[in-house]
């Protein structure tokens, strides 16, 4: 690929937002050639060479001569192969090109996922240049004449294909016995019942005998009838039991894996022209917080730091069962993401993918540079209280004696009223809380997530435990302060008076509350029981301000961190708290290490100009170990320089769904420690990437001109692109399902928006399983044929002129799929290779509504002559009567049925 300086320029940048996009494709490879040059490889299908023959000589004459009087022009050619060619014609305007790159790599991705590609050979230039060879050595052998007769006579019938066949798993067929002689003498002896002579006529009357035999002599027939059943790829049918030379059966081949390499482009005309991640796990700066990619992705709107500034999200979607690669660096930072994720370079020029890093390669870090919510998180928790049948005859306003008499089967006044009742009763959520053998004592819950409750929630997590079964919670520590700040919190919070009482040397403080307990376990989240490894920040934690965020840290530091000499060390057994924490100290513009021991815990390690900021913004509550975080900061005149970058020390690859978004403007967010970028599709990518402010009318003008459509003629570009257009508007406001289907309120349904924002995600999915059949089955609706006014239009004999005939969207629907059911094309089943008995073939065409052509018939019936050497038949229908077309070599014939 050796492009002009300019459109190489503007393919690295539309390859990158494609790819942006979540699109996934081949690698694509770009030709520039002159009109000439590029007629000549349209004609012979986007190939560079093809077998000769005469009619690739028409096709490039008629591609020269529109070209030459302006009627035509080629804008896009691609193939379907590993790497992707395209190509471009050089007297294209930039924007052209733009447009037509663009598209194509839409196309790519296309041909990669779509399923009804999946069967088709990726290395079809190689096999083209060998049947081109394979046919030349047959000319030099046998002939121009000949073989160029042959083959006109194999294009005819190439239709003659299923299309469906490599997606159908067929049972192999029975094997034949080979005892010839003994199938010659089966006879049609029927068996019968043992009787006395005198009864013969009467157990086994003749009638039924002859009756049996008959049945048994069809069988046999059926059995030994070619095909056995109708067969539907005609083309194969013949090269199994035409007589042919090996020349001609050769020939026929070719032809026959070309058409099968074509039919899912005529499959997928519509779909077609219509057409990077991170693991749901990745923790994401915004401004609700520290939140997961999928939280991010499926909730509320959110904004995002790209690593510098707050940006809007601009749409996001998920992509699921994605190839992965885990990346982990030295710091201890971990990101999972697509194989075709991107992450900044150390110098914060370029990106990188992950499936192209390699271990000791360099990557920028980042945090979400302050990025935090701006207030503090509201609370709405009450304890779970199971409705009792005192409560439930309250509700009925019968007295409680009534209830129990209801329970117990017995005959009460207000039966129906208790029952009822009685159902909020039995109701599974409501039998599941525990019965409540005593009162509760009534305490305090906190109502939002302040600066106190942070330090209470430090400390549980750090020295602290949980105990559902003797429903108290407390915090263990050597440092009477903290006993006591611990304690004050738990009054000042929950109203509760605390036991502080000596443990070896230690304090243990404890509070007792099962309320309290459920809220810490229930509401917040917290690990209760042995679960040091098991201990994490709290979700209220992650999505707090600043200050909140600020407040945990330091009472979490108090119990699990140290400073000394080698600077800030926290030391955890559980892994994913030391990665959350390390995250959260990168917001805060703190760089650490993160790692293992040996004795089963992480250490987490700030040092140098990281520990003045962490002083600075964090720091301890206890006075001691503040006191040893200011002396490894003041004795230091002097800090090493911090980089942020890091180095890759390991790469792991996987499997996992994964999720996108897209930022405005910078186009890149902070997630995981690392900046990322963010990810149909020509319009989409030109007109919100591509496009400079210059080619904005240029692009407007081409693009609308091709997807223009005139009144009886379908335009599969449009058609397509609207059509997913569509998809994703439904699905991103809930425009589907069973409550929408049931509306009919016309006014309802053009407000309807649920806000789910699935139509990124639904329209991967279109992509990857729809046909143009069940493309256009599926999705369109009134609503979409209302608006393109799409209508079912005849030929006025009169004036000359296209009129509208129905304007019902079912009969538009109807008449699209009609045209699209095969290919376009007619469905004919081989059904009799040995019609009466002459060894001739009989075929049936399977009427629905549309008659075959007779001229075109009669010319498929002389071609099909040709091959299978003998008269040759095809049963159809014309005027709802049964006709029978007929070929024995000289003069066709035809009977009706």
């Amino acid at each position: 690929m050796n492009l002009p300086p300019e459109i190489e320029k503007a393919r690295r940048q539309i390859e990158t937002h494609a790819r942006e996009y979540g699109l996934d494709f081949y690698d694509v490879v770009f030709e520039v050639l002159d009109y000439d040059q590029l007629n000549e490889v349209a004609a012979y299908g986007g190939f560079p060479t093809r077998y000769p023959h005469w009619r690739f000589g028409m096709e490039y004459e008629e591609l020269s001569k529109t070209y030459s009087y302006g009627l035509s022009k080629i804008y896009e050619l691609v193939i379907n192969t590993n790497p992707v060619y395209a190509y471009l014609m050089k007297a294209n305007a930039p924007v052209e090109q733009k447009l037509v790159m663009a598209h194509v790599f839409g196309h790519a991705d296309f041909f990669k996922n779509n399923l009804w590609y999946s069967k088709t050979n990726r290395r079809m230039i190689d096999i083209m240049a060998n049947h081109a060879m394979r046919v030349r050595q047959h000319i030099d052998r046998y002939g121009v004449e000949a073989v160029e007769d042959f083959i006109d006579a194999c294009l005819s019938l190439e239709n003659l294909i299923d299309a469906h066949s490599h997606f159908i798993e067929r049972q192999d067929k029975k094997e034949r016995t080979v005892a010839g002689a003994e199938d010659e003498e089966e006879t049609t002896e029927v068996p019968r019942l043992k009787s006395k002579r005198y009864m013969e006529t009467y157990i086994n009357p003749p009638a039924y005998i002859e009756e049996q035999k008959a049945k048994i002599a069809e069988k046999r027939k059926k059995k030994r009838m070619l095909p056995e059943e109708p067969h539907r790829d005609v083309l194969q049918f013949l090269l199994d039991h035409a007589p042919l030379e090996n020349w001609e059966r050769d020939i026929l081949a070719m032809v026959r894996d070309e058409a099968y390499y074509f039919a899912p482009q005529a499959m997928t005309k519509i779909s077609n022209e219509g057409w990077s991640c991170l693991a749901g796990d990745s923790l994401v700066f915004s401004d609700r917080g520290v939140i997961t990619m999928q939280d991010l992705v499926t909730g509320p709107a959110a904004m995002v730091s790209d690593g510098q500034c707050p940006r809007r999200v601009s749409d996001r979607h998920v992509n699921r069962s994605h190839a992965t690669i885990t990346i982990r660096t030295r710091r201890g930072l971990e990101l999972r993401g697509s194989n075709n994720h991107r992450i900044h370079t150390p110098d914060r020029t370029g990106w990188i993918r992950l499936d192209a890093l390699r271990r000791g390669d360099r990557v920028a870090v980042a945090g979400g540079n302050e990025l935090w919510p701006d207030g503090e998180l509201a609370l709405d928790w009450h304890p779970a209280h199971r409705i009792t049948v005192d409560e439930v005859a309250e509700w009925a306003g019968v007295p409680a004696q009534a209830a129990y008499d209801y329970r117990r089967g017995r005959k009460v006044a207000n039966a129906s009223a208790i029952a009822f009742a009685m159902q909020f009763y039995d109701a599974p959520a409501n039998l599941v809380i525990p019965v409540q053998i005593r009162k509760r004592k009534q305490v305090r819950i906190p109502g939002r997530v302040d600066e106190e409750l942070a330090a209470f929630l430090g400390y549980l997590v750090g020295d602290g435990h949980i105990s559902r079964v003797k429903h108290h919670f407390g915090l263990t520590t050597g440092d009477a302060p903290q006993a006591t700040e611990f304690a004050r919190l738990g009054k000042r919070l929950f109203g509760l008076f605390a036991r502080i009482k000596p443990d070896g040397g230690r304090l243990r403080v404890l509070l007792c509350s099962e309320t309290v307990s459920d809220f810490l376990v229930d509401g917040l989240g917290l690990a209760h029981g042995p679960s040091a490894r098991q201990k994490k920040v709290p979700d209220v934690i992650l999505r707090s301000p600043r200050w909140v965020v600020s407040a945990f840290l330091r009472a979490y530091f108090d119990c699990d961190g140290y400073a000394g000499p080698q600077g800030v060390i926290l030391s955890t057994s559980s892994e994913m708290l030391s990665l959350q924490v390390q995250l959260l100290l990168l917001n805060f513009g703190i760089l650490s290490r993160r790692r293992p021991q040996r004795d089963g815990c992480w250490h987490l390690q700030v040092l140098g100009r990281s520990a003045q900021v962490f002083a600075e913004k964090i720091g301890f509550g206890l006075e001691r170990k503040e006191r040893a975080l200011q002396e490894y900061v003041h004795h230091r005149r002097w800090f090493k320089k911090e980089t942020w970058d890091d180095e890759v020390v390991s790469i792991e690859h996987g499997r996992a769904d994964v999720y996108d978004i897209s930022v405005a403007e910078t186009h890149r967010y902070a997630a995981g420690g690392f900046i990322n970028h963010n990810s149909y599709w020509h319009s989409t990518i030109m007109t919100q990437r591509a496009l400079s402010d210059s080619e904005v009318i240029d692009f407007a003008d081409h693009h609308s001109g091709t997807l223009a459509m005139s009144p009886g003629r379908i335009n599969p570009y449009k058609i397509g692109i609207e059509l997913f257009r569509e998809i994703e508007d439904r699905w991103n406001k809930g425009k589907f399902g069973k409550d929408y289907d049931d509306c009919d309120d016309r006014e309802a349904r053009k407000r309807w928006d649920r806000k789910l924002g699935l139509g990124r995600q639904k329209i991967f999915e279109v992509r990857k399983i729809y046909n143009d059949v069940t493309f256009i089955d599926a999705f369109m609706t009134e609503e979409f044929c209302e608006r393109l006014k799409l209508y079912v239009y005849g030929h006025d004999t009169r004036t000359g002129r296209p009129v509208i005939v129905s304007k019902d969207w079912r009969k538009v629907k109807e008449r699209l799929l009609f045209s699209l059911t095969n290919l376009g094309q007619p469905i004919v089943h081989v059904v009799d290779a040995n019609y009466g008995n002459r060894g001739e073939l009989y075929l049936r065409h399977r009427y629905e509504g549309v008659p075959l052509d007779i001229e075109k018939a009669r010319d498929t019936l002389k071609n099909l002559h040709r091959i299978w050497r003998r008269p040759v038949h095809i049963e159809t229908m014309d005027d709802e009567r049964g006709r029978l077309l007929s070929y024995d070599g000289a003069e066709h014939k035809t009977t009706r049925l």
